[in-house]
């Protein structure tokens, strides 16, 4: 009943992306509040914010290179390694590709900024269903759907230099996860501890969202730092607690007798 419920959701947030009209990029997105340059590095605020990526990235690619082939507390079959190694890779890529759009902000940048991050999107995504539905379907699936993410980039990019820029492939790839990740947290059980992580991804997730809308007024408030830069902190720290929680966490198991005899199955 649970995968149906998914599967319903899913066709429903496809037909709706479809019923839309053509969503074009807005010329007046990357006009972001702070533009003051330091030690001759122009936007500096949002472009040095980007190094947290960088450094969850890697110390997260450090830590799965780390744990064992051949199983591990953080992982009951090692191909379950797959998710998570293209979101951290996603996340590494993501802090240079995003620093280098904000050096220079326009359209042919952005596209190395979202490649990046749709390949983080779309790790993080598959390795929830490796967790909470089916380890091997979140293996199975985690190269086609990162390549429809980096499809939706180039698909954009291509209609904006045609004339006919359209994001909502792209929109649908960042958003529809995103709402999926809490019915898939909420319908399904849990295959290892520190499970409730992922709310604390969700969480930073949507401050970084409402930190980017408010990037003006952030900054305008606190004086130091704008919001878009708070932004890219907030979605690092999303980063930092799946690190946390795979350097932490543990399969669960529960035990059950069968004639006498003591089992452990996996939830």
């Amino acid at each position: 009943m649970q995968k149906i419920i998914l599967s319903i959701a899913l066709i429903l947030s496809i037909a709706f992306a479809v019923s839309l009209d053509r969503v074009p990029q807005n010329p007046e997105w990357w006009r972001f509040a702070d533009h003051r340059s330091w030690l001759g590095v122009p936007n500096f605020g949002d472009v040095f914010s980007n190094l947290p990526f960088v450094i969850v990235g890697f110390v997260g690619l450090q830590l799965l290179f780390r744990l064992p082939d051949d199983g591990g507390k953080a992982f009951e079959f090692s191909w379950e390694k797959a998710a998570p190694t293209t979101f951290f890779t996603g996340v590494f890529l993501a802090g240079f590709g995003s620093a280098w759009f904000h050096l220079n902000p326009d359209n042919a940048r952005l596209v190395w900024d979202r490649l990046p991050m749709t390949w983080a999107f779309m790790g993080i995504f598959c390795q929830l269903i490796s967790d909470r539905i089916s380890a091997r379907a979140g293996y199975l699936l985690v190269f086609p759907v990162a390549g429809l993410g980096l499809f939706s980039v180039i698909a954009w990019y291509w209609t904006e230099l045609h004339g006919a820029g359209d994001l909502r492939l792209y929109f649908w790839i960042q958003f529809a996860p995103m709402l999926a990740i809490p019915a898939i947290l909420l319908l399904f059980p849990v295959r290892y501890t520190y499970g409730k992580a992922y709310w604390g991804v969700l969480l930073c997730y949507a401050l970084a969202k409402t930190l980017e809308h408010f990037d003006t007024a952030v900054f305008q408030t606190v004086g130091f730092i704008s919001g878009h830069s708070l932004k890219h902190l907030f979605a690092a720290g999303s980063a930092w607690i799946i690190f946390n929680m795979l350097a932490h966490r543990q399969p669960i198991y529960s035990a059950y007798e069968t004639k006498g005899r003591k089992f452990y199955k996996m939830f």
